[in-house]
């Protein structure tokens, strides 16, 4: 076999491997297996004459669903840190998007193997700050509206859960180590960035949602017709500030990414400072 064709067996290998890793991550969530009150909370944040209290008696029924939405709405961007208290308050600030995704990402993250409780747990944590350094980013920017920046940032990771349900650890490398995007892809056909713009495509996330989750660690490789958008920009930032340089590397573009958003390294340590300020208060909420 001459090279040409080893090579071309090869890349028809892993397309037919991503093709199947992408059936499984779509199927992963349909109809037949969504649970009872997911379900019901995207039927109704779904329907435009759906009041809050009929969400909020679904939500009540779902506990770590509750915390999350309450958690949310504490978040320090919000201005209300620590006072609210109820469900329904929590659904007033955040609106009927931010409560879906909220839902979606509490389910996900609950129906992983129990053995890797704690490790869903960090990542929850890093998920949850890096949504709310997005949210300071727009709202200091003005690039965007803040809850959208906050949702992307919410789902930035869900690829990591979403590959340990439908890959498993069988492949000797766990989503939840930080390793290169290249040897997720050799292990599962597809890196957790990919795999998780899948995951938020198949649940309707706005396209620059979706592109900030694909390109949050190399911003630098989403190719657009004219300049990066800013979600791409506030998220792989956001993820920056929370993960730090020993764990997420910057882009090779980082300084025009900055430039773009009129932002300055002092700005993001101080919004690094601002972030790690209230993690306690984060945490607080998922033990």
């Amino acid at each position: 076999m001459n090279t040409a064709t080893a090579e071309d067996g090869v890349r028809e290998n892993v397309l037919d491997r991503k093709d199947a890793l992408k059936e499984k991550v779509n199927g992963m969530m349909n109809v037949s297996t969504v649970p009872t009150v997911l379900k019901k909370i995207m039927d109704l944040t779904g329907n435009p004459n759906t009041v809050i209290h009929d969400l909020v008696k679904v939500i009540e029924r779902d506990q770590a669903i509750a915390m999350r939405v309450v958690a949310a709405s504490n978040a320090a961007y919000y201005g209300f840190s620590g006072k609210i208290r109820t469900i329904s308050q929590a659904i007033l600030i955040l609106g009927f998007d931010l409560v879906r995704g909220l839902a979606i990402t509490t389910t996900v993250f609950n129906s992983m193997p129990s053995e890797e409780k704690e490790r869903l747990l960090e990542l929850w944590a890093h998920s949850f700050e890096t949504a709310q350094a997005a949210a300071l980013i727009a709202q200091r920017t003005g690039a965007i509206e803040k809850e959208s920046a906050f949702l992307s940032g919410l789902f930035h990771d869900i690829g990591r859960p979403v590959l340990l349900q439908v890959c498993g650890n069988d492949s000797g490398i766990s989503p939840f180590d930080r390793n290169t995007l290249e040897d997720e892809e050799k292990a599962f056909g597809a890196d957790h960035a990919e795999v998780g713009s899948w995951f938020a495509g198949r649940f309707k996330l706005p396209e620059d949602g979706t592109l900030a989750i694909r390109y949050h660690h190399k911003p630098e490789a989403c190719a657009r017709p004219s300049k990066l958008p800013h979600m791409v920009a506030i998220i792989y930032l956001a993820n920056l500030i929370v993960a730090g340089n020993e764990t997420s590397a910057p882009s090779p573009d980082h300084e025009g990414i900055l430039a773009s958003l009129k932002l300055t390294k002092e700005d993001l340590a101080m919004m690094g400072e601002e972030i790690a300020g209230f993690k306690e208060t984060v945490r607080s909420y998922y033990i």
